[in-house]
């Protein structure tokens, strides 16, 4: 896993990093981004052309984007390393940011998967 954060390079004397956090960080990375495309996608492409735009794409890729954060914030810190609120941790404030970024880059990249079992957002992102 330390291999896919290698923007993240600076924390490699935490063991913790290596045997929890960045299992932890992929996983809940890989799950929302899944969940957030089959509910734009099947869920909503289905239902009507309302949701068919590249703004509600972006939207969702936004959600996407906070929901990463704020989900990967809550479990690394609080749960993993233990800390209260009102510590400050350079270091999970940054592997957050990080994990929000590669997110949106998953999301990107399945969207391009789930756009074939929609029915009015087949078009989107990209038109092939």
């Amino acid at each position: 896993m330390e291999n896919f954060y290698f923007l993240f390079e600076d924390l490699g004397n935490w063991d913790v990093w290596v045997d929890k956090g960045y299992s932890a960080g992929f996983i809940i990375l890989l799950t929302t981004s899944l969940i957030i495309n089959a509910i734009y996608y099947i869920v909503l492409g289905r239902k009507s052309m309302r949701f068919s735009t590249m703004g509600k794409w972006f939207m969702f890729g936004f959600i996407n984007f906070a929901l990463i954060f704020l989900i990967t914030l809550v479990v690394e810190g609080i749960t993993i390393f233990d800390l209260a609120f009102g510590e400050f941790h350079y270091e999970i404030w940054l592997f957050t940011i990080i994990n929000a970024f590669y997110g949106f880059v998953l999301y990107t990249v399945l969207s391009l998967l789930f756009k074939r079992f929609s029915i009015f957002s087949k078009f989107i992102p990209v038109k092939f």
